[in-house]
């Protein structure tokens, strides 16, 4: 699914703001979830936004052991997402699929982080660095884990 996530050597977990491209604008929500990809047509008749979300790297957490394993994001590729636009808040859902049999090994989890190239221009660098500034002062809005 997507334990977690890394950009520019920070680290990104659900209930944590992060920030992704749309079609028409930059945005800053919650991450709150996972949106299954055999359902985006679903996410999108009730008004879900596809996101190009920016990231490094992602950590899976291993059924069996818990522990976290990374792997490294290609440069050409983002991680998709979808904003979900029906709650009181936008909130952010990263979109997964199944594993493949060499994933579901490697990773010990039944769900990946779709990988793409990404749909819309990148973000530009002033803008980056703001929210990442953000985050380092603690300005980012976020929950705390709830497990």
């Amino acid at each position: 699914m997507c334990a977690t996530f890394e950009f520019r050597k920070k680290l990104f977990k659900p209930s944590r703001e992060v920030i992704a491209h749309s079609r028409e604008r930059i945005v800053r929500h919650v991450w709150a979830g996972f949106a299954r990809n055999e359902s985006l047509g679903w996410w999108i008749q009730q008004g879900g936004v596809l996101l190009d979300i920016p990231a490094d790297r992602f950590a899976e957490r291993s059924d069996l052991t818990r522990e976290l394993h990374w792997d490294d994001i290609p440069k050409e590729l983002t991680l998709r997402g979808v904003l979900d636009q029906s709650a009181a808040v936008p909130l952010i859902k990263v979109v997964t699929r199944a594993s493949s049999e060499e994933e579901l090994h490697r990773f010990q989890h039944p769900r990946m982080p779709l990988l793409e190239v990404p749909l819309f221009g990148g973000i530009p660098e002033e803008r980056l660095q703001e929210f990442l500034k953000g985050i380092d002062a603690g300005l980012s809005t976020f929950q705390s884990e709830l497990f």
